[in-house]
């Protein structure tokens, strides 16, 4: 009988014992859960602010502010933050880094000088400093045609350049046109020669065999005789040559 008693008692204690060991672990949790919640502070905005201003904010807060690198940006101030992480109005636990990035400023730009420079070189130039040509506008000018007069932005250190470059370039002297001779039939080495000196230019020169026609002749001629031509006009000549 004093067995099933002691029996009994053990076990209503114990179970009561297992029920305080629940409970408190059950506290415990909740405790540190109250803790842990309470030690985690709202991330306060940084951005645009300088690093001194920052930390103090940062501070108030109970976090750190770490500088992670920089970068330009073309808002934002040099030496002021650009970026942080976490974002502003994040939760952190306190005692912990809020990191950001400086702002370098605007990225600054290096214009090469490209006036008296022919528009082709002036595109390579350019194009190689990573600055498009936004725009070309031709005048009649004494400067040899397709030399650039004028450019903007001009050449040194910008911050932008908007949409690109724009260049003044010259479309050769005014009051040079002339009536195109008939050069059917003549020496093709005296028509070269009387071409360069008009300022023309020749830009193809194609040789064939015409049946009774001694080499070096003018065959054919473009633009034809009669028309108005000027140093921009470009001239093609067909010259007979000897059979092979």
């Amino acid at each position: 009988m004093r067995i099933k008693r002691f029996a009994v008692f053990l076990v209503k204690h114990g179970l009561l014992a297992l029920a305080l060991l629940v409970t408190a672990a059950l506290s415990a949790v909740t405790t540190m859960r109250v803790v842990l919640t309470s030690q985690e502070v709202t991330v306060p905005s940084l951005l645009e602010r300088r690093i001194p201003d920052a930390g103090s904010l940062a501070a108030r807060q109970g976090l750190l502010v770490r500088v992670e690198g920089k970068r330009h940006d073309p808002k934002v101030t040099a030496d002021r933050i650009v970026a942080q992480d976490p974002p502003p109005g994040a939760r952190l636990k306190a005692n912990r880094s809020v990191r950001v990035w400086l702002s370098l400023g605007p990225r600054r730009l290096v214009v090469p000088a490209v006036e008296g420079e022919s528009l082709r070189t002036a595109r390579l130039m350019l194009e190689q400093a990573r600055i498009p040509v936004a725009r070309v506008v031709e005048v009649d000018a004494p400067a040899q045609e397709g030399t650039v007069l004028v450019q903007r932005p001009p050449a040194g250190e910008t911050d932008s350049v908007g949409e690109g470059a724009s260049l003044l370039a010259s479309r050769g002297p005014v009051g040079r046109d002339y009536l195109m001779p008939d050069l059917i039939g003549r020496k093709a080495e005296d028509v070269l020669e009387t071409l360069k000196l008009a300022g023309l230019k020749v830009a193809e020169v194609r040789y064939r065999t015409y049946p009774g026609v001694a080499p070096g002749i003018i065959l054919r001629q473009t633009p034809a005789a009669g028309r108005r031509v000027s140093p921009r006009t470009t001239v093609s000549l067909d010259v007979s040559k000897a059979a092979s």
